[in-house]
């Protein structure tokens, strides 16, 4: 395999570096002053390629980032920027990948990628599924996918990294949950029993990725035709997108969890969870504790809902996520509309050396009330 190179290596040899980096969790001082001159050079290189972006960081110093610390002063730009506008630092001819927000309502989120910044994203995971053991390429396994089955012209992020994760082993067979019918989805949940079933009988893992709502309905049908079944035991289950358009169906992870250990006989140490958008691709996957670290490529700032001011350890605000690797469009610095903590990375016994997040939820916006008052009335609901 030919060597992954971004667009303009000159001018992007650290940004380079740091995507090269295996250890997806180390933590060193020499690791953030490779980041801050990764982020250097990716800053020059939006300013220069996006006349947008050279616009919105104008009044930002790039002499004065010498730290981690300092990019707290990047300006941001929120998640629904993407939804109404498109905004790439590249020749469209460079764009290998369109991709879109997995909402099921309201305007999506469009996304571009060239080949440097797709790949690499997908080696971060790469390089997480073989620091947590679950890159097995030679072991063969069948698939249920809790996403949307792929329509032509199917642009959504959440099934193109479901499809893409199927490569960590060898699928046997693949079977979406979400069957498309008449040009939509809709969700096969006898269907989805019946193959869980048929997948039992094979002595082979089972790998489920997906949707965590659509395993819920279909554990509660299983629950209401009295079934229980035994899977593999390296059988594994990664859950990504959320709950969208089911939160008020939704229960607790470990509820949820409990219930795929006693419905299908998979180990909690292989029910994880990941965060990730396609607006801020960088994957964050749960560890054997099921917290969500930060790896290297990465780092957060959690701000206030009224200030934006940033925030320590253990307050909760909005999360803001910064990255120097993309290269196709001006994601470097992404505010989410999800709520968060963050925590040391010493309060969690894995041994990752990165801190790790909780998400506690979607801050909503309803008429009449402002992102931040909707989101202090979320916290307060949530006990915070």
């Amino acid at each position: 395999m030919s060597k992954l190179l971004p667009p303009d290596t000159s001018a992007l040899k650290n940004v380079q570096k740091l995507c090269e980096i295996t250890d997806a969790y180390a933590s060193s001082d020499e690791l953030d002053a490779l980041f801050v001159s990764a982020f250097k050079e990716i800053i020059s290189w939006h300013r220069k390629n996006n006349e947008f972006y050279n616009k919105l960081t104008c009044d930002f110093d790039l002499s004065k980032l010498q730290s981690v610390d300092d990019l707290k002063e990047l300006p941001f730009i929120h998640a629904n920027f993407f939804k109404m506008h498109e905004s790439i630092s590249i020749d469209k001819n460079s764009v290998t990948e369109h991709l879109t927000s997995s909402g099921t309502s309201g305007q999506k989120s469009q996304m571009f990628f060239d080949e440097w910044s797709i790949l690499s994203a997908r080696r971060m995971v790469k390089f997480i599924y073989n620091e947590i053991g679950f890159n097995s390429p030679e072991q063969e396994a069948n698939y249920l996918l809790l996403a949307y089955e792929p329509l032509k012209n199917f642009k959504v992020g959440t099934t193109n990294t479901n499809i893409f994760l199927t490569s960590f082993s060898k699928p046997k067979e693949v079977f979406f949950a979400l069957r498309q019918t008449a040009g939509t989805h809709e969700f096969d949940r006898f269907g989805t029993v019946k193959k869980l079933q048929e997948y039992a009988k094979q002595d082979l893992p089972v790998r489920i990725h997906g949707f965590p709502s659509f395993m819920y309905f279909a554990l509660m049908q299983m629950k209401e035709m009295d079934i229980k079944i035994k899977l593999h035991p390296e059988s594994l289950v990664m859950f990504g997108g959320g709950w969208k358009g089911y939160a008020n169906k939704e229960i607790s992870k470990e509820e949820l969890f409990s219930l795929i250990n006693e419905y299908l006989g998979i180990s909690l140490a292989r029910i994880r969870d990941a965060y990730g958008s396609v607006e801020h691709s960088i994957p964050y996957i749960e560890c054997e504790n099921h917290k969500l670290h930060v790896p290297t490529y990465s780092r957060l700032f959690v701000r206030d809902v009224k200030t934006l001011e940033v925030l320590g350890y253990g307050e909760s605000g909005f999360m803001n996520f910064v990255t120097p690797y993309i290269t196709s469009v001006p994601a470097v610095s992404v505010m989410m509309g999800d709520l968060g903590v963050m925590h040391r990375a010493s309060d969690c016994s894995c041994g990752a050396k990165t801190p790790f997040f909780e998400v506690l939820g979607r801050a909503g916006v309803s008429q009449n009330k402002s992102c931040a008052v909707s989101a202090s009335e979320l916290l307060k609901k949530r006990g915070v």
